[in-house]
């Protein structure tokens, strides 16, 4: 049983934020992300995304719980702002969109103290933005260019050399681990990882890989930490959840927990649907599991090889 379930989570996790991806139907960058700490009227707020090269800047405004939605026109890297009344700038830094449905963790040094229309009244944010040198940034450009042309190990090459030039670069660090990771060397992007989330505590995407790649070194105790403690900047990861699912089912079997996070997670990874659906059947819910199982066959594309797999399990559960 933990063999299935390991190879679960081998075939099924790609890195967050790993590889830059083609557009979406509408031929444009779908960005999700949140926006922490919140506060009341968080939705009066606008943020802006405006490429750093230059370009149109594209608004959308976060709802009540800081998530938010907006659609860019191609990857790399952006300006983001949060503006408040007048035009304000609360907040603002750069991010990289490495493809379609990207995340973004944005995390405020304080909430904003009003978010009214009050004249006069001017929000300011404490922000403590590393400084990256020159060299070092030039580096991480290339080799964001690499990846972006599937050069991946000139990327890593690249990656490695911004974060000599600049030892506190998290940025660099996570981007190196995950081109590490792309190659199988899970030990040296685990270490990548951990050095930027030293330099970040709260480096969302680091944390979320590497829950990932201690659950496919079978690290599943030290995984599911990591993945809990990245949910704290990322709770709406249906990834993630998965992650802390089936670390949690390998390390301590079922619980009221692992279904939860399962069912939680079915979205972004409709494999959970099969895998919610089998402990379902172990505790007697046959009807619920049958659910699951039907819900996995209506999402799953014509091709997907855990068609055949599901098709057995419909048989198995119908009367």
């Amino acid at each position: 049983m933990k063999a299935c379930f390991h190879a679960v989570v081998l075939g099924v996790l790609g890195l967050c934020g790993a590889l830059a991806q083609a557009p979406d139907q509408n031929n444009s960058y779908r960005v999700r992300g949140e926006i922490s700490p919140v506060t009341a009227g968080m939705g009066s707020l606008t943020i802006e995304l405006t490429a750093s090269g230059g370009g149109p800047t594209e608004r959308a405004s976060p709802t009540g719980d800081g998530t938010f939605e907006i659609h860019v026109a191609k990857p790399g890297a952006y300006e983001f702002r949060l503006t408040g009344a007048g035009g304000a700038v609360l907040h603002q830094e750069t991010v990289l969109v490495a493809g379609p449905n990207a995340t973004l963790s944005i995390r405020l040094a304080e909430a904003p103290a009003s978010t009214g229309s009050a004249a006069g009244g001017t929000v300011s944010l404490r922000q403590l933005a590393h400084k990256v040198p020159p060299q070092a940034r030039k580096a991480f450009d290339k080799a964001e260019q690499a990846k972006g042309k599937g050069r991946h190990q000139q990327a890593a090459e690249l990656f490695r050399q911004a974060t000599s030039i600049d030892p506190e670069y998290a940025d660099a660090f996570s981007e190196l681990g995950a081109e590490e990771s792309a190659q199988g060397n899970l030990a040296q992007a685990a270490e990548d990882f951990q050095k930027a989330i030293e330099l970040v505590p709260d480096h969302a995407v680091a944390l979320c890989n590497l829950s990932i790649v201690l659950a496919k070194m079978k690290r599943y105790d030290e995984a599911s930490v990591t993945a809990r403690r990245a949910l704290q900047y990322m709770p709406g990861s249906g990834r993630l959840r998965f992650v802390l699912a089936t670390s949690l089912l390998l390390a301590k079997g079922d619980s009221d927990e692992v279904l939860e996070n399962l069912e939680r997670s079915t979205s972004e990874v409709p494999r959970a649907h099969l895998v919610a659906a089998r402990l379902l059947m172990g505790r007697g819910r046959r009807t619920d599991a049958l659910q699951h199982v039907e819900d996995f066959l209506r999402v799953a594309p014509a091709g997907d090889q855990d068609r055949g797999k599901a098709q057995s399990m419909l048989a198995e559960l119908r009367p």
